[in-house]
């Protein structure tokens, strides 16, 4: 079998998520037997077809749920027989139940992410965890589904720390986690990249936490036998005139690329 035969079942199989069908049905519809095209495909992609239409009914469900429709209608829609079947499903994909997807989703369309700092005291600088996921998704990468964060976000950051190759530093106001700092170190040059291209300035609090965190990674990075911060931004935008009222500096330019340094 070539390679092409994985997209006919992947096209079969998309085309048909709120469907019920079997493997025969799938083998038949491709023209080839079931035990071949279960070998096969397994062999191609590392997964089983089975599973693959799973996972994909649940990411189609996802859409279903962001549109308010409910739990229950949900799972019958993809062909889940239980609300149990189908929660314990989606958790293993997204890290969070059906209704807690659902409920941030909804939370996300009407929230008002203004930040109020009762205190300026009580911001705490440290490093990311892993009991941070759920106020990162709230707060911070509320794109991201839990699973994302976790695995894509906090266990390389963690994994970074250590190796001293790296940080994820966080914001914490109020036992809240509301913003986040990321920077990257080159093992070979005392250099550290810090990646934060998407901070405008509010004229509010959100300005002082990210204030905070530049200086805590100033402290953190210095740790690490790092001299200097480099902060890479597109030019002239206002993520680049952000970072240079917390204290980096227009060095050199490279295309569209402006390269902003803060010695430590």
């Amino acid at each position: 079998m070539d390679e092409s035969f994985v997209i006919k079942v992947k096209a079969f199989a998309d085309t048909h998520l709120k469907e019920e069908f079997s493997l025969n049905d799938l083998a038949k519809a491709v023209g080839y037997s079931a035990f071949h095209l279960a070998r096969e495909f397994k062999q191609q992609t590392g997964v089983s077809i089975m599973d693959y239409v799973r996972e994909k009914r649940i990411l189609s469900s996802a859409q279903e749920l962001d549109a308010g429709l409910s739990v229950c209608d949900t799972a019958m829609e993809y062909c889940f027989d239980t609300h149990a079947g189908f929660t314990k499903a989606f958790t293993s994909v997204f890290g969070c139940t059906p209704k807690e997807y659902q409920e941030h989703s909804q939370k996300m369309k009407t929230i008002e992410r203004n930040i109020i700092i009762m205190d300026s005291t009580q911001i705490k600088i440290r490093h990311v965890c892993r009991d941070d996921v759920q106020d990162l998704w709230e707060n911070v990468y509320s794109a991201m589904t839990p699973r994302q964060i976790t695995e894509d976000k906090i266990e390389p950051a963690i994994k970074d720390y250590e190796s001293g190759t790296g940080l994820l530093l966080v914001a914490e106001v109020d036992g809240k986690v509301v913003m986040s700092l990321a920077m990257s170190k080159p093992s070979w040059i005392p250099l550290g990249f810090v990646w934060d291209n998407n901070f405008n300035l509010t004229g509010g609090d959100e300005d002082i936490i990210m204030q905070k965190l530049v200086e805590g990674m100033r402290y953190h990075a210095k740790q690490l036998s790092i001299t200097t911060l480099i902060s890479p931004q597109n030019k002239n935008t206002e993520e680049s005139k952000a970072m240079q009222s917390f204290g980096f500096k227009k060095v050199f330019e490279s295309g569209e690329w402006e390269y902003l340094m803060m010695a430590i």
